[in-house]
């Protein structure tokens, strides 16, 4: 779990301001850093500001409770992990959790037992994976630098990887022309034509298509 203390920031999101402070401390031991919410409010302006590697949240907070916080963040990220801490074992919120893709339902009070299980969870969930799924026939191996299609590799030259992996990075959103500009060819100053070409180059060497076109905006993964 020391990798979490390196390169991991968590969102906690609860009102009961002695337990968040008791808990926060716990949590600063294996996390990079630790933002508190007490509200939902709250917590989505931090997640505007900083970077959020894993979300734990009450169920029940001020403005809301943790399922329409977590109905709402659904709405445009389906990929932070989130748990779930609960005073209450309801069999109705649980079935309502489980859509929404959270990684468990923890009831309230934690023993330490419980808390050294949950954050062995949260390791294991946030290891680094080399292979990403692209869409259903495409993954990218993050080690190898690869897209796999079925049993076949595909070399990338190493602007191809790095427009890719922006793209992944960007996934669902769309990825302007300046976007390219500064991420991938690190604010050079390049015509849409060379732009236009590299990702002509990245359609024929990949067999399925991959890359879609937004009219007038830019481009995004077909996930």
């Amino acid at each position: 779990m020391d990798r979490l203390k390196k390169t991991s920031n968590l969102l906690f999101v609860e009102d009961n301001e002695e337990f968040a402070k008791n808990t926060s401390e716990l949590f600063r031991i294996y996390f990079k850093k630790v933002y508190h919410a007490s509200s939902v409010k709250s917590a989505f302006e931090i997640m505007d500001d900083y970077k959020i590697d894993f979300i734990i949240t009450d169920i029940r907070v001020k403005d809301a409770n943790g399922l329409e916080f977590i109905k709402q963040l659904r709405d445009n990220d389906d990929f932070t992990p989130t748990i779930i801490l609960s005073s209450y074992k309801d069999e109705k919120l649980l079935l309502q959790a489980i859509p929404l893709h959270v990684e468990a339902y923890e009831l309230k009070p934690l023993s330490y037992e419980k808390f050294k299980d949950m954050m062995k969870k949260i390791s294991k969930v946030l290891e680094p994976k080399n292979i990403i799924d692209i869409n259903n026939e495409l993954k990218y191996n993050t080690k190898s630098k690869e897209i796999l299609y079925k049993s076949q590799k595909i070399q990338l030259t190493k602007k191809e990887i790095s427009f890719v992996e922006y793209l992944l990075k960007k996934s669902p959103e769309v990825v302007t022309q300046d976007m390219i500009q500064v991420n991938v060819y690190e604010s050079k100053i390049m015509s849409s034509s060379a732009i236009k070409n590299l990702i002509l180059r990245l359609r024929k060497k990949v067999p399925t298509a991959f890359i879609v076109s937004v009219g007038g905006i830019g481009y995004k993964l077909n996930s």
